[in-house]
């Protein structure tokens, strides 16, 4: 359990860059908003809000209709998140409140909810139906975005790229090593 609070404080925590913004407007104050300094961007460098922009389905999407899809995906990435590494682990106690560990430990959140975004628009410029997202992205095809999501392993089942999900996946247990510590078991006392 976790209250709105902690939810709120995290949602606040990495924000949209307008760098190289090709936008007809600005983003919003809070869509700009980075309590951490970082920027989603830094996760991986193809999310740009112009890369997004010009992605969405909608096309010519209005100022506030595209502040609030940008909000909405962070919003989202967090549930996500806390879903991933409180509410699905194997420790996790629905009585205890989380909301303390979440406020004071909040960079442990960071890399999970930032690779999260870089996930998801991914996904979206894969699955973009818009000509003009296509055009200006003709370099990367549908294998090179797989490779960034997924990364390439050789023959023997090694890692030669590791994509975006698996720094997701090791970014999440970091976190679920901090918040619940391993237990020493001792199953019997008899050693001899």
């Amino acid at each position: 359990m976790y209250s709105q609070e902690s939810i709120d404080a995290l949602i606040n925590r990495i924000g949209w860059s307008d760098l190289s913004s090709g936008l007809p407007f600005v983003l919003s104050v809070e869509n700009l908003t980075a309590s951490s300094g970082k920027k989603f961007n830094w996760y991986h460098s193809l999310v740009l809000v112009d890369n997004v922009y010009a992605a969405v389905p909608e096309v010519e999407m209005s100022e506030l209709s595209f502040n609030a899809y940008l909000s909405d995906i962070r919003n989202q990435a967090v549930l996500s998140v806390l879903t991933s590494i409180l509410d699905t682990y194997v420790d996790y106690d629905p009585a205890t409140d989380y909301s303390i560990i979440i406020t004071e430990r909040s960079t442990l959140f960071d890399d999970s909810i930032g690779y999260s975004v870089a996930i998801k628009m991914i996904e979206l410029f894969i699955s973009t139906t818009r000509s003009n997202f296509n055009e200006r992205s003709a370099k990367m095809t549908y294998q090179t975005l797989k490779v960034e999501l997924e990364g390439a392993k050789n023959d023997n089942g090694h890692f030669v790229a590791k994509g975006i999900v698996y720094k997701l996946e090791q970014s999440i247990k970091k976190a679920q090593k901090v918040i619940f510590p391993y237990r020493i078991l001792v199953n019997d006392g008899n050693a001899w």
